[in-house]
């Protein structure tokens, strides 16, 4: 299974074709096979995502079709020393041999604002994200394959200069319980009146499982950007009332501001 968005292509030379007398089908990379050493799977991390690549081999003589022939063993695509898409094995007495490899990306995460879009300078605006544990699956040398990715950083730039690096998703004012304009884990203050862009970056760790095999992590994250907002932030004037003050109402004064 080839993905063109997530390969670089790197064209191999093609190869004289010695016709077969009958095609060897690609063979599928059991959990026998694994420990006997003639399938391997392993796996790791880029900047956007996760490549699995694996390795079969099995006897020869003629290979599963019982062809007597040493056919080609070609590859038309290569990346990081693996052919992209199942290559047609060879047959004859010689061993047969397939690469495969599958990249995956985590799903991008959606981020909010609230209030949604603007916001009043010197009172906090409140920032979460739905980003959460996901699997995305394929498909490797026959069999299934899966990558589970695990949001565990979330750094957030305001677009006023100032930065959040925290391992919060955080939540909505109304979630948490909180009232609105109050302070959370993930809330940020305006000083100046403005148009501002706001953009966070998560980072997830990575696990993969091929076939019915236990999950295996690899090591390093993959970072992903959400979608970005678009901020603009309002001043406020105190007025005179003819009643005191509640303070969890929008500009009343608060003790924790």
């Amino acid at each position: 299974m080839v993905r063109p968005a997530a390969v670089a292509l790197i064209v191999a030379a093609t190869l004289a074709m010695i016709p077969l007398a009958s095609p060897v089908m690609a063979a599928t990379c059991t959990a026998a096979q694994i420990a006997a050493g003639t399938c391997s799977v392993n796996g790791g991390t880029t900047g956007g995502g996760v490549d699995l690549w694996g390795d079969s081999t099995w006897g020869g003589s003629g290979g599963s079709s019982g062809d007597s022939s040493d056919g080609p063993d070609e590859c038309p695509v290569v990346v990081n020393g693996q052919c992209v898409g199942t290559s047609p094995p060879k047959g004859g007495s010689g061993p047969t041999s397939v690469s495969d490899l599958e990249s995956f990306r985590p799903r991008t995460p959606v981020q909010f604002g609230e209030p949604s879009g603007w916001s009043v300078r010197r009172i906090p605006t409140n920032f979460w994200t739905t980003a959460m544990a996901h699997t995305v699956s394929g498909e490797l040398l026959g069999n299934p394959a899966d990558v589970r990715f695990t949001p565990v950083l979330f750094r957030r730039y305001f677009g006023d200069g100032d930065r959040k690096t925290i391992a919060l998703k955080g939540e909505s004012w109304r979630s948490m319980g909180q009232s609105p304009w109050t302070r959370t884990p993930t809330s940020h203050v305006y000083e100046s009146e403005g148009r501002y862009r706001v953009r966070l970056l998560v980072w997830y760790s990575a696990a993969y499982r091929f076939g019915s095999q236990d999950w295996v992590p690899l090591n390093g994250e993959v970072a992903v950007w959400a979608n970005e907002i678009e901020l603009t932030v309002l001043s406020a004037d105190l007025v005179l009332v003819d009643r005191t003050c509640a303070g969890t109402a929008p500009g009343c004064p608060n003790d924790s501001d």
